[in-house]
């Protein structure tokens, strides 16, 4: 039993030594909702960082890569590892705008554009293939299933994930006013301090403060 798990045993009321009902047949629902609290705070945090390299090709604009254990959240930043510049971030209308006929540029890549959660574009087309990409990713951990696998989580959120598990428990069982209390404690330990809005005017969302790129005036 790990660190989390014991945290969410004593929320609950149950001795982590010799626990009655959750004892480790019966762990799966904790490790569902503990995994899925991970999740979302690797998601809302970008906590868990990754990089991941891709040879480039010539005249090759998209690529494709794949993670063997965990999954990708966003990317974060794209080198060329050979120049060591930082490539732009921009997207397939912007480029569109630019120049209808981009995908037949070629010449040293300039910007880069994700499509969808495992590929990537680049532009313009390599010009050869010397080059060689690095990927700074915010990546979601894969889930555990065994308390000996390793919780790839700061320690200091333990015991947010802990709250978020206990609030789908009692969540589970109809107790809403204790499944608020402890979710609100998850987003307090997270260092969320605005929760549920009570207007509906206010949509929270995720926005990129990169400059995008190329400008659509060329």
């Amino acid at each position: 039993m790990n660190t989390i798990e014991k945290h969410v045993l004593e929320l609950i009321g149950e001795d982590p030594d010799a626990p009655d009902v959750f004892t480790e047949s019966n762990m799966t629902p904790i490790r569902d909702s503990i995994n899925d609290a991970i999740e979302e705070i690797c998601m809302v945090t970008g906590c868990y960082a990754e990089s991941y390299y891709i040879s480039l090709r010539q005249n090759r604009n998209f690529y494709k890569f794949d993670f063997k254990e965990n999954s990708i959240a966003w990317i974060k930043d794209v080198l060329i590892m050979t120049q060591k510049r930082r490539l732009e971030q921009t997207d397939i209308p912007r480029l569109n705008s630019f120049n209808p006929r981009w995908l037949d540029n070629t010449g040293t890549p300039e910007a880069y554009f994700p499509i969808g959660i495992d590929a990537i574009g680049v532009w313009p087309a390599p010009a050869s293939d010397t080059d060689i990409l690095e990927l700074s990713v915010i990546a979601i951990p894969q889930r555990y299933d065994e308390d000996t696998d390793r919780i790839k989580l700061r320690k200091n959120w333990d015991w947010a994930a802990a709250h978020y598990a206990v609030g789908e428990y009692y969540a589970s069982r109809g107790d809403a006013k204790t499944a608020v209390y402890h979710h609100n404690n998850y987003l307090s330990k997270l260092g969320i301090n605005i929760k549920y809005p009570k207007s509906s005017e206010y949509i929270p969302f995720f926005k990129s403060e990169k400059e995008p790129w190329p400008k659509e005036t060329g």
